[in-house]
């Protein structure tokens, strides 16, 4: 995560609720209702399809990374983060509270649109790179 998207992660960390969860709980699945983000505090958080997939396959979040941005700024859910580490430690902030805090801070805003438009940039990457899916 790029240096000052950490003052994003900060002020998040500020208003969230402290949240434990044990190894194979899934933190939302692809469709689920949105209700918020996660920042992993301690512990790895993966994020997948549900499905295995060559086109993206998953990545894992570890301290200082968020889950469920983009859902919850989108308002749906694309992916399932599941917790792949005992005893993982994470913050949680309902969406509202999100918005708000956004709302409230343009260089907060941006800093959320430019995690959001790198993790545009990987699905396009994946994208690109998946020979079947070229248009001609």
């Amino acid at each position: 995560m790029p240096p000052d998207v950490s003052e994003l992660v900060n002020e998040l960390s500020l208003i969230a609720s402290a949240v434990s969860k044990n190894e194979g709980a899934v933190l939302f699945r692809s469709g689920d209702p949105v209700s918020g983000i996660f920042i992993v505090r301690r512990g790895a958080v993966r994020l997948s399809l549900g499905i295995r997939s060559d086109l993206y396959p998953p990545r894992t979040l570890g301290p200082g990374e968020i889950a469920g941005l983009p859902a919850t700024l989108t308002g749906h859910y694309s992916l399932t983060a599941e917790v792949v580490a005992p005893h993982t430690e994470l913050g949680y902030v309902p969406g509202d509270r999100v918005s708000a805090l956004l709302e409230g801070s343009p260089r907060l805003c941006f800093l959320a649109m430019r995690l959001i438009s790198e993790e545009i940039a990987r699905v396009r990457t994946a994208l690109k790179e998946t020979p079947s899916l070229h248009h001609s």
